[in-house]
C-alpha cells in the first residue's frame, strides 16, 4: 500500500491525529481507551525500512530508560531493533497496524505502570542487555553462543533446513523440535537484515568473552 494512503487509514482510524506535511509526522491526540489518550507525534522518516520514531509530547511519561523512553532524543524505545524488523515483515505491515498493534499497547502498558508502579508485560532490559533478550525471545533460546554461532551462519548466508538439526542442540530436527516451533522462531530470525546481525553479533560476542 502506498504511504499516502497508509496514512489516510492511521487518520480513518484515529481521526484526533492529523498529518504534518512539513515535519513529515503525524501528530495529535491518540486515545488508548474511551478515557485515556497520549499527545505524540509520529515522525515517518525511517519508515518502511524501520519503525517510526514515537514521540510523547506533553511529558507525560518521564524521559527516563526506566520508563522506556531514549533519554538523548525523547523517542519512545518499542522494541529492539531486531525484533522491529520481524514485526515489520509479519505482523506489522501498515502504519495503521502499527499504531493499532504497537503503539497502543506501549501506551496502555505506560497507562498499567502509572497505576501500578509496574508494567503490565514483560520489558526487555536497556541497551546491551536488552538486543541480547530480543535474540533469546526471538529463537526461544538462552544459549548466547549458540545463538552468536548461528548469527555468524546467517551472515555468511548459510541456510539451516527443515530436516537439518536444530540450532538450539537438542538434536531433533527442525521440523521437530519444540513441536516446530523452532523452525518457525528460525524463519523469523531470518528476517532481520545482515547488516543489523553484524553489529548485534559483536554484543554477544563482547559478552561471551567476558563470560569466560
Amino acid at each position: 500500500m502506498e504511504l499516502n494512503l497508509q496514512i489516510q487509514e492511521v487518520l480513518k482510524h484515529y481521526p484526533d491525529l492529523s498529518f504534518n506535511e512539513i515535519n513529515n509526522s503525524i501528530d495529535g491526540e491518540l486515545f488508548i481507551s474511551k478515557d485515556d489518550s497520549y499527545d505524540v507525534s509520529i515522525e515517518l522518516e525511517p519508515y518502511p525500512r524501520h519503525f517510526p520514531r514515537l514521540f510523547e509530547v506533553s511529558e507525560r511519561i518521564p524521559r527516563k530508560v526506566t520508563r522506556h523512553t531514549y533519554t538523548d532524543t525523547g523517542s519512545c524505545c518499542l522494541s529492539t531493533q531486531a525484533k522491529a524488523q520481524i514485526l515489520m515483515r509479519t505482523e506489522v505491515e501498515t502504519l495503521y497496524l502499527f499504531v493499532k498493534e504497537v503503539v497502543v499497547p506501549y501506551f496502555q502498558n505506560n497507562s498499567y505502570f502509572e497505576i501500578n508502579g509496574h508494567y503490565k508485560t514483560d520489558e526487555y532490559s536497556h541497551d546491551k542487555l536488552g538486543i541480547i533478550e530480543g535474540y533469546r525471545d526471538i529463537l526461544q533460546s538462552n544459549n548466547d553462543l549458540l545463538i552468536a554461532r548461528l548469527m555468524i551462519n546467517r551472515i555468511e548466508y548459510k541456510k539451516l533446513k527443515m530436516h537439518d538439526l536444530c540450532y538450539c542442540g537438542s538434536g531433533q530436527i527442525m521440523k521437530k523440535c519444540h513441536n516446530g516451533r523452532h523452525h518457525t522462531c528460525y524463519k523469523d530470525f531470518r528476517k532481520i537484515d545482515i547488516e543489523l546481525l553484524q553489529c548485534d553479533l559483536r554484543i554477544f560476542i563482547d559478552k561471551i568473552k567476558k563470560g569466560r
